[in-house]
């Protein structure tokens, strides 16, 4: 016979069912501070966890679908000059990464809340149409990198016929 001081510590666990069950006694966000495996990058419950990366990332980005031309919209606060950013585009990528020094800093502060970014930053955003990688306009104002990427047409034509070669017929 066992005692219940030989018990192994996860059978309590396994008398719970599934992870549901586990999230209703627990609660919804005891989960979100443990270090848990991300499988396939949702949760364990629900795909909301999906949802809250890409509101996460940093810088958000906006894309439009205008004539002949996507325009991204990114919000980069607190950028001075253009060595603080770096733009990067392929056929189906844009990538921005940069830097943002802290804008208000005084030696006898102390920080209550720190919600705006500084540091380093990096994000990779795949275009939803191919682009001509060097034909593209950027413009920094107010906090906003504007983006205008031309469309590459060229995949957009009639599809060619292309002859095959049977041999000897």
């Amino acid at each position: 016979m066992v005692s219940k001081n030989n018990q192994n510590p996860f059978d309590i666990l396994r008398n719970f069912g599934d992870m549901a069950d586990i999230q209703k006694f627990l609660g919804p966000d005891f989960f979100k501070n443990i270090p848990l495996p991300n499988m396939q990058n949702g949760s364990f419950f629900n795909d909301s966890a999906r949802t809250e990366d890409k509101e996460d990332e940093f810088p958000r980005v906006d894309l439009y679908n205008r004539g002949n031309e996507i325009v991204a919209v990114i919000e980069i606060p607190g950028l001075s000059s253009s060595s603080d950013v770096a733009l990067g585009v392929r056929p189906n990528l844009l990538s921005v990464k940069g830097t943002i020094t802290a804008r208000f800093n005084l030696r006898d502060d102390t920080v209550l809340l720190s919600e705006c970014h500084h540091g380093n930053f990096e994000r990779e955003v795949e275009l939803p149409i191919r682009v001509i990688a060097n034909e593209v306009k950027a413009v920094y104002r107010s906090g906003l990198l504007v983006v205008y990427l031309t469309k590459d047409k060229s995949h957009d034509g009639p599809e060619s016929l292309v002859s095959i070669d049977f041999g000897e017929e």
